[in-house]
C-alpha cells in the first residue's frame, strides 16, 4: 500500500457517465451464503466466480470467508456483476456439491468476508503486479453521485493474485457494498489510450479509501 502521490489532478477521462433518475432503486443487502459471478458481457461466458459463505460452511471451507474462483483470463474491458443465490441451503446434503461445482473449473484464492472501517485506507493503492486492471462501476449504495473501484491483480500465467476495492467514502461497517442490485456493469479504467490502476482518473475530485483484501 501507499499514500495518495503527489503529481497533480489526472484529468477525468470517463466523463459523466453517472445513471439517471429512472433507474430502479436497489433494495436487495449483500447477503452471506450467496454467490457472485462475473460476466464478459459481449460473450456471456464467466470470467470470475465468487462463493461467500455464511457461519455453517460445508467441510474444508472456512465460515465468512469469500472463495474467489478464476474462470478465464481478465482480457476484457467491460465485466458484469451477478449476484445469484444457492439452490441448497447451508447444512443441507446439496450445500457442499454446490458450492464445489461453483468454484471448479478455475484457480482459487480466498479473503476475509467481514472487515472493519478501519481496514479501509486513503489513498491510492500500488499494485505489486504489472499485469493489473481497474474497473469502476456505479456505487450501489449511493448510485446517483458515488462511484467504487475493483483493482484486480494477474500474474505471468494471468492467475489471479490479489482484489483492492475503492469507495468514495469510508463504509460504516467495512462492506464494499450494503445493497447490490442483481447486475453491475463495470468498466476498465483509461487515462487517454493506456489502462490506469489510480482510481483517480474515475473521479479526480474524490477521496478515495481501498481496501486490499489478504488473500490465502
Amino acid at each position: 500500500m501507499s499514500d495518495e502521490s503527489d503529481g497533480g489532478e489526472p484529468e477525468n477521462t470517463i466523463g459523466d457517465l453517472r445513471p439517471d433518475d429512472t433507474e430502479e432503486p436497489i433494495q436487495t443487502q449483500i447477503p452471506v451464503d450467496s454467490k457472485l459471478r462475473f460476466l464478459d458481457p459481449k460473450t456471456n461466458n464467466p470470467l470470475l466466480q465468487v462463493a461467500v459463505t455464511g457461519s455453517n460452511p460445508p467441510p474444508n471451507y472456512a465460515a465468512k470467508v469469500e472463495y474467489w474462483s478464476r474462470i478465464r483470463p481478465l482480457n476484457t474491458t467491460l465485466m458484469t456483476l451477478v449476484s445469484v443465490g444457492f439452490t441448497s441451503r447451508p447444512g443441507t446434503p446439496g450445500y457442499p456439491g454446490e458450492l464445489q461445482d461453483w468454484l471448479s473449473g478455475g484457480s482459487v484464492i480466498a479473503t476475509a468476508q467481514e472487515v472493519s472501517s478501519q481496514q479501509w485506507a486513503q489513498g491510492v493503492y500500488v499494485p505489486e503486479s504489472p499485469n493489473s486492471a481497474l474497473y469502476w462501476a456505479v456505487d450501489p449504495d449511493q448510485p446517483t453521485t458515488h462511484r467504487i473501484g475493483l483493482l484486480v491483480e494477474r500474474g505471468s500465467a494471468d492467475e489471479l493474485l490479489s482484489m483492492t476495492w475503492y469507495k468514495m467514502k469510508q463504509p460504516v461497517n467495512g462492506l464494499i457494498f450494503q445493497k447490490t442490485p442483481s447486475k453491475l456493469a463495470f468498466t476498465q479504467v483509461f487515462a487517454g489510450d493506456d489502462p490506469s490502476t489510480d482510481p483517480r482518473q474515475i473521479d479526480p475530485q474524490a477521496t478515495w479509501y481501498h481496501y486490499h483484501c489478504i488473500t490465502r
